[in-house]
């Protein structure tokens, strides 16, 4: 993310989202109540008249400032939907509009807010700084099929699941080995960036054998690539990799690690009966009693005013905080129990 103009006084923050992580940290950090203004198309006021009779109106370009009412991030088509009641521009004052913010084309956008959360400038710092780095690309394969996935901000995307067509008589074919890996090889191609690091996990040999062959016929594309034993293979072996802290050896800055090991630490502190507490009332009790070390809140319970009381709680008693996104499989496990937690100094 890039901000190009901020101005306290009048609570205005101008800045060009880049990538699908910048959408998401908008989709976190835009608000109901807010203005939003960017340019976006509409049709014109002199052409509603003749919408009867033509076809199709012409969408004039113009620029409008919404009072949001509603945002939603539509994770399967990388799109963030800002609707609300135009406040600002050349017409339709009071009518309603809606600003598409897509990751193929990214456009710069203003926000403007009465009061800026410390939460929200801390996401915005985050997403700056975190403008060269890398993607991650993960290749998680055994003998019999290969999932390639994209390691975002915004969680664990699939690129391609490739079947090795291995049945039979065919199974031990180095023709269909061959082809195998070349699939693999053309989908990382087709993902991978030259700054990308390159991770292949899996059961078995069929990860060493893929890095093998991956250095002697794609040397650039395997230059630095990573390996590590995971006892699943797919997706699911993916997730295994967050989990033992795979990602925190390659990155130490890519939230969707650090969120899945602070939500896997409070179930083992649970089921241990250990230094964690979780529920409203409980967490806000740790934290009145300075006995909170780190808070952790899902997305959508730090939009409440229950979350948003339990942040200032943490700020004033010197509790680190991390904000659990429910878009991916750790976000919706700790969904499940609430949505707040608190991992602790000591017992009380």
């Amino acid at each position: 993310m890039k901000v190009i103009f901020k101005d306290p006084k009048s609570g205005e923050i101008k800045l060009i989202p880049e990538n699908l992580d910048d959408i998401w940290h908008l989709y976190n950090i835009i608000e109901e109540g807010d203005l939003v203004r960017a340019v976006t198309f509409r049709t014109a006021d002199g052409e509603k008249a003749d919408k009867i009779r033509a076809k199709k109106s012409e969408k004039k370009k113009m620029k409008l400032g919404l009072l949001v009412e509603k945002v939603a991030f539509h994770e399967f088509s990388n799109r963030l939907r800002i609707q609300g009641i135009i406040k600002e521009g050349p017409q339709d004052l009071g009518s309603y509009h809606t600003f598409n913010v897509d990751a193929e084309e990214m456009q710069p956008l203003s926000i403007v807010k009465e009061y800026w959360k410390a939460h929200h400038l801390q996401r915005i710092d985050e997403a700056v700084q975190q403008r060269t780095q890398p993607m991650l690309v993960f290749v998680s394969l055994d003998d019999d099929a290969a999932t390639v996935t994209l390691l975002y901000q915004s969680g664990v995307q699939i690129a391609a699941e490739i079947d090795a067509h291995r049945s039979g008589k065919m199974y031990e074919s180095k023709e269909t080995t061959k082809e195998y890996h070349g699939e693999i090889f053309s989908v990382i191609k087709t993902v991978k960036k030259t700054d990308s690091p390159l991770v292949i996990i899996g059961p078995g040999f069929a990860r060493d054998h893929l890095i093998k062959v991956g250095k002697e016929k794609e040397p650039l594309l395997f230059k630095d690539a990573i390996t590590h034993a995971t006892a699943n293979a797919g997706l699911n072996g993916v997730y295994e990799a967050l989990k033992i802290g795979i990602v925190e050896q390659i990155t130490k800055e890519n939230r969707v690690s650090k969120e899945t090991q602070a939500v896997e630490k409070v179930f083992e502190e649970i089921k241990k009966d250990g230094l964690v507490t979780y529920g409203t009332n409980e967490v806000e009790d740790a934290l009145s009693r300075g006995a909170a070390e780190k808070l952790l809140l899902t997305d959508v319970m730090v939009r409440s005013k229950n979350g948003e009381h339990l942040l200032d709680l943490a700020r004033k008693t010197n509790c680190t905080f991390i904000i659990i996104n429910t878009m991916h499989e750790t976000g919706k496990k700790f969904e499940g129990i609430g949505g707040v937690a608190a991992l602790l100094r000591f017992k009380y």
